[in-house]
């Protein structure tokens, strides 16, 4: 941080969920009271949304929505608003860039590249902004393996600092991002190996950073960018007016 944040306190929580872990931060005055119960209750219902979109969109639980839909066991009359958002949000997106967003796997229906996402910035939207209300909180993040949602109280000058993993040393930091509100992902192969499907051989990409006002298009087009022939997602960036970084395989770093 810098001297600008060096008068304000920071906790964090951390939940898991979808089996993984979701870390809460809450940015404070430390001279003002501060709301413990009204936050611990925030971050408990915070834990029962995720827990439900899990049993709800996981595909590898027998009984949830995606998989009895992959079944063919889904009714109509079943689809709730919740599913009835991330199927439109899944079509819209694979349709924006021409299937390099998809959420068909196997030829099954599987929104996953999306869910989290989405989940992360409904469940932060829902249950933690609002914790900006209270006097002595200035900002709060949500964060599930560097893809998060943030936000600072309006004419606070706190600033978030996050720190981009370098893909050939997961150990650094490649660069360093300052922001007050928004959201940021990360897509490449450094930890979950090659878990994208290329729609082009052109492999040059190894990790991308997008950074937007909500995680559902940050995370989406992080993806993208994977997906994509590089030249095409430059193309597609610049129509877009999408925000990030690129690193190569070469290490490169590139600007958008």
């Amino acid at each position: 941080m810098n001297d600008a944040n060096e008068n304000y306190q920071i906790k964090t929580v951390t939940i898991a969920s979808m089996a993984m872990p979701f870390t809460i931060q809450t940015v404070s005055y430390p001279n003002r009271p501060y709301p413990y119960e009204i936050t611990k209750q925030a971050i408990q219902y915070l834990q029962t949304y995720l827990d439900q979109i899990d049993q709800d969109f996981s595909p590898f639980k027998n009984n949830s929505l995606v998989s009895r839909f992959q079944n063919n066991q889904l009714l109509p009359s079943e689809f709730t608003d919740q599913f009835q958002e991330v199927l439109g949000l899944t079509t819209v997106f694979r349709d924006l860039t021409e299937g390099a967003f998809d959420p068909y796997f196997d030829n099954h229906y599987d929104p996953t590249g999306l869910v989290k996402g989405w989940a992360i910035q409904h469940g932060f939207e829902y249950f933690l902004k609002p914790l900006l209300q209270q006097d002595s909180i200035v900002a709060i993040a949500l964060n599930d393996a560097g893809d998060m949602q943030l936000n600072t109280k309006e004419n606070n000058p706190f600033q978030w600092h996050v720190g981009i993993e370098n893909p050939a040393d997961p150990q650094s930091i490649i660069r360093e991002i300052t922001i007050q509100n928004g959201a940021i992902a990360t897509s490449g192969f450094s930890k979950r190996g090659q878990h994208i499907k290329r729609i082009s051989p052109d492999d040059s990409l190894t990790q991308a950073t997008i950074i937007a006002n909500e995680l559902i298009v940050a995370d989406v087009m992080a993806t993208t960018a994977i997906a994509m022939e590089r030249q095409k997602f430059e193309a597609f960036a610049n129509k877009q007016n999408l925000h990030g970084l690129l690193i190569t395989n070469t290490s490169q770093q590139i600007n958008f």
